[in-house]
Parts: structure tokens; sequence; C-alpha cells
């Protein structure tokens, strides 16, 4: 061969092994320029602080096929076996597909929006400013320990099947979000969460989005009993089954507030005994009623308090809610602080703020007298199904609304309550005192721009981490031949 030609082809070779490096660098640069634009994207959306890092090992974020960091297309069936949930010895227990028996104790928090005219939970709309994403909240509620969700829902909605607000999503950054309807809506957020392993509790919250209902049902409303219960039918079709494993139940009707305790027993059981129809593994949440004045002795004086709306389970001494199948009834009544209505038992004289003794002592005489004597029966469980309020915005001088809440948490604790759902992770929760009022106060778990957390109220329901069964939801790999329920 000629020197020259030699020459020629080492040149060649040099050249296009040198454009092939080229292009294999550059099409590296721009995959990490695009994995590198994605993934601040996606700390952009993300909820920052708390007591634990949402973005810490224990909770690991997701890239999809696409190169999405934490924004997947769907939510794959996770194969995981549907639950029975019992409540019994005073605790919820899962029964695993082996019958064996876990004990999970609830730190829960409710996420408002679907039973107001939006018809979708609030927070989803992320953009340059603020709001989040459904993958992030289910992040942040993990890493926190937060192990159910108590999403409430709308009668009317559910019947009518109401297609959401689109606007109110960020449907690019939301993929796995199926907004063509209400149940769709709904079924993707319970996948979503489901996920992380986190629980979820319906609450059948409104009637109407307007009208919440003092009671299960309202002709004049165009929700009569068999719509409402239509409305279990609804629920129980489309969610009994392994898709979505990690419903734990319904919680029949928020705040009875118009109804006597015993005409809501009575409708409780029918509710229930619906619910069973269609899906035996769930569980049947009952709050109380609140239409009496009460006394209760505290501190050797005798005095009165008025139940909070959804509170008032004193008629459970005389007649308990009984249902068709055993071990499904848990008793969720709610509680609150001053900054919902400063109750005089919450104050000394002139409103004065109490000592930590004298108010620890009232709101754990009051919780017993109003429900709490349930825990102490050992028999349904007991899970206050909402509580807490304003918290780190307290502006009392020696912070009585922090405290009635830091101090319910203790009674929780002492007395053996299977848990709670805190009120609210929304940043648009509203409260009329604090201390003065009415007027209007708002605050959440989470701060207004949906990616910071309120640290301080997180802190403060890091003391329900104490529970002692405090685990999230476990995924048990079904079994082929596993029959459905019921």
């Amino acid at each position: 061969m000629w020197p020259g030609l030699l020459l020629l082809f080492l040149v060649l070779g040099g050249a296009i092994a040198g454009i092939t490096l080229g292009a294999k660098s550059y099409r590296e640069t721009s995959q990490k320029r695009a994995a590198d634009y994605l993934a601040a994207e996606r700390a952009r959306r993300a909820i920052r602080t708390g007591v634990d890092d949402p973005a810490s090992p224990n909770v690991p974020i997701d890239v999809d096929t696409d190169g999405q960091v934490g924004n997947p297309k769907t939510y794959e069936d996770q194969k995981c076996a549907m639950l029975n949930y019992i409540s019994k010895k005073g605790r919820i227990f899962a029964v695993l597909p082996n019958k064996t028996e876990t004990q999970i104790d609830m730190k829960g928090v409710n996420w408002f929006g679907m039973e107001t005219g939006n018809a979708v939970p609030f927070g989803l709309w992320t953009n340059a400013k603020n709001g989040t994403t459904v993958y992030e909240i289910a992040t942040f509620l993990a890493a926190n320990k937060f192990n159910v969700v108590r999403l409430p829902v709308s009668i009317t909605h559910i019947l009518a099947n109401t297609a959401p607000r689109k606007d109110l999503v960020n449907l690019e950054e939301n993929r796995a979000i199926d907004m063509s309807t209400y149940m769709s809506a709904l079924g993707s957020i319970i996948k979503a969460l489901a996920y992380r392993n986190i629980g979820v509790l319906i609450s059948m919250h409104t009637l109407t989005p307007e009208v919440s209902g003092g009671t299960w049902f309202d002709d004049s409303l165009g929700i009569t009993k068999e719509k409402f219960l239509q409305s279990i039918d609804t629920l129980t079709k489309a969610f009994c089954g392994p898709n979505y494993w990690n419903v734990v139940g319904i919680d029949l009707k928020n705040e009875p507030h118009t109804s006597t305790w015993t005409a809501f027993a009575d409708g409780a059981e029918i509710i229930g005994n619906r619910m069973h129809k269609g899906c035996s593994n769930w569980l049947a949440f009952v709050e109380g009623t609140n239409i009496e004045t009460h006394s209760t002795t505290i501190g050797g004086v005798l005095r009165e308090y008025g139940d909070w709306w959804g509170g008032g389970l004193q008629g459970v001494k005389t007649k308990r809610v009984k249902l068709g199948l055993p071990n499904k009834v848990v008793y969720a009544p709610h509680y609150y602080n001053s900054g919902v209505y400063p109750q005089s038992y919450f104050y000394g004289p002139g409103k004065s703020e109490l000592s930590d003794a004298d108010l620890r002592q009232r709101v754990s005489e009051t919780a017993t007298d109003m429900f709490g004597y349930i825990a102490a029966d050992k028999q349904e469980a007991l899970v206050l199904g909402e509580f807490a309020g304003l918290y780190a915005t307290d502006a009392h001088p020696l912070k009585t609304t922090k405290r009635t809440t830091d101090f319910l948490i203790e009674v929780m604790l002492r007395d053996g309550y299977a848990g709670g759902f805190m009120w609210s992770l929304n940043p648009e929760s509203t409260y009329q005192y604090n201390p003065n009022g009415p007027a209007s106060f708002t605050e959440g778990l989470l701060k207004d721009d949906w990616r910071s957390a309120n640290t301080e109220f997180v802190k403060g329901m890091a003391a329900l981490d104490k529970l002692p069964s405090l685990q999230m939801l476990p995924c048990v790999l079904s079994s082929p031949s596993s029959p459905l329920p019921p």
C-alpha cells in the first residue's frame, strides 16, 4: 500500500472516530441537560421542609420511561391483595390473605375539595408561583408518616358523576389523574395515594356542594334515603377491589348535627349494611350528633359543655351501632379548638387563659365524657374524624388554641384511641376566632403556596408518631386465585 494512501485512511478513520465521539458527547450532554431540567421542574413543585425531608432516601423519587421525574404517566396495578379491615378490642386490624391480623393505628389528614363545586381536591394547579401535584402530596405525607387520608365527597357529585374543574389541575404535571368524571378523578387520587401505601377514608361529607346537611338525607334537596344509598352502591362498585386496595372504609355522614342519636344510629346501620352488601372488607366510620348541652364534673366542679358538630357520642352508652357483619364499626367523633369556637370550658373567668394543668384537665374531661369513654370499653375502635384547627398562627398570649390540640393528642395516646385525622392539609382551612372574632383566619398543614410545609404544625402532629401500631398500609401480593369481596 502506498504510504500516502495509508496516511489518508488514518486521517479519515480519525475524523470519523472524532465525529462519533463528538456526537456521543453532544447526545450525553443534551440528555443530561434534559434530565437536569426535569429534575429542576420536580424540585419546583416539591413540598419543602417538614419533620423529614420529602426527598429523603426513605421515600424514593421515580423517573418515568420518558425521563419525567416524579410525574408518572399512570399508576400501575400494584398487585396488592384486598385486605379485610376489622374493629375490635378498641383497635383497627387489617386481616391479611393468610388470615393473620396486623394492627394499624391511623395518623390521618383531611384533604378537602371534592365535596365543593370544584369537584376536585385543592392544590393540584402547580404553576410558576404555587400549587403542587398529587405525587408530591403523597410523597410529603409518607415522609411524615401520615398513613391515611380522609377525602370528603359530595353525594350529588357521586350520583351525577360530575366532571371536575379541569382548570384547577395542571394535567401536564399530574399526568396520571383522569379528570374525565368525578369517579375517575376520585379513583386517580386513591391510586396515587396507594402508590405510597397511604390509605383512603371516603367521607360522605355534603349532600350537595352547597349544603352539608344535618342528617344523611334531605328530600327537599333531592337526596332521599334511597338516593344516598345509591351513592354508596356507586362507591362500592367502583372501588371495592384490588385496584383500590387502600380504601379502608366510608365515614357514613359528616357531622349529622340536626339528628338525634337514635335516628342517626338507625341510619348508620342502614348505610353500613348497604355498604357491606357491596364491600364486606370496609369499615363503617360513625360520627356523633350534637343537639344537647351536657354536664360533667371537672376538678370537682359541675360544668356544662356543648358537643362539637359530629362529636356527641354519649348515646352509645345506651344504643350502640350494630351492623350485620361483626367488628366493622369505628366511632369517629370530631373535637376542635378555640379557632372554631371559643368554648367556655377552654377559659377561666373573663376569658382568661388557663394554666397547662387546668386546660389539660378540661380537654381530657370533656373529650372523655363526649366520646372518650368508648376507648375504655375496648370494643369498637375510636378514631377522631376531625381535630385540630388553628395551630402555629395561634394569637393567644399563652397559646390556648395550640395547647388544646397538643393536650388532645396526649389524651388520644393515653387512653388508647386508634388515631385521628387532623384538619387539614389545605392552607385554605378557615376559622373564625384567633382569639377575637368572628373574622377569617386560615391555616393548614401546608402553607399558602402548597409547596412549603407549615413546619410547626407538622412537628405538632409528629406527636402522633407515638401511636403504638403506626405503619403504612401493608401491600400483600395477591394470589391469582384470591376471590374478590364480598
